[in-house]
């Protein structure tokens, strides 16, 4: 069964196509998309042996050996672009994904894929960085898993633009959705602590205070 994060990845694949999943570990997502129909075919990289042998006795005992590959990478410097329609890359940190995405060796390549990106931290990095590079936030949901809340993206190319804090801080997000307005709030608080906290320490950011305002001021429109 897949968790809850690994679930919204899947609902965000396009039908139908071939899917690389970078960090696949179990192999478990790349299964799930085959024996639901989503996807034709996968990739399942990971940059470790004993992943890839996890991921290798799941695919065997899914029966679905030559559908989905397996390959030892870091991230996607060693995965083939040919045919690939889709690229999941989720449980790792913003950071972390940022690096996979600049390391990748066929970067014309990868614009014309669709991106299915779940940060585990630096969500707001990861956006401003997207729409910087030349790429666009399509559709984003958010996710519980217990306690936590954790955004889910799927990425496009577009013409490079600078963010507006909005956008940054709460991507794409419908603040009609429960959890996803509880995400907000809950990005609203971090940056008016933040700022505070700046200001009472005597170095104000007037970039992190203005986010704050912008952000709190569209919350404003859902509570």
């Amino acid at each position: 069964m897949l968790s809850p994060r690994l679930l919204a990845c899947a609902d965000l694949v396009t039908p139908g196509g071939c899917v690389c999943d970078v960090g696949t570990d179990h192999a478990k997502l790349a299964v799930h998309l085959l024996t639901s129909g989503r996807a034709h075919s996968a990739i399942a990289s990971d940059i470790g042996e004993g992943p890839l042998g996890s991921a290798r006795k799941t695919i065997e005992a899914n029966g679905l050996i030559g559908r989905i590959r397996t390959i030892l990478s870091d991230g996607l410097t060693q995965v083939p672009p040919e045919g690939l329609t889709d690229i999941v890359i989720a449980g790792m940190g913003g950071e972390t994904i940022i690096h996979i995405l600049e390391s990748c060796p066929w970067q014309e390549e990868l614009r014309t894929m669709r991106l299915i990106l779940q940060p585990m931290t630096r969500a707001a990095l990861l956006r401003e960085w997207l729409y910087e590079n030349g790429f666009a936030i399509r559709e984003e949901r958010c996710v519980r898993e217990g306690k936590f809340l954790y955004a889910v993206m799927a990425v496009t190319s577009d013409v490079p633009r600078r963010a507006d804090a909005v956008l940054i801080w709460l991507g794409r997000m419908d603040l009609h959705d429960p959890d996803c307005l509880a995400y907000a709030q809950r990005q609203a608080r971090f940056l008016q602590q933040t700022a505070r906290a700046r200001a009472d320490a005597g170095t104000p950011d007037e970039v992190l205070t203005a986010a704050a305002a912008a952000v709190t001021k569209r919350l404003e429109e859902f509570t």
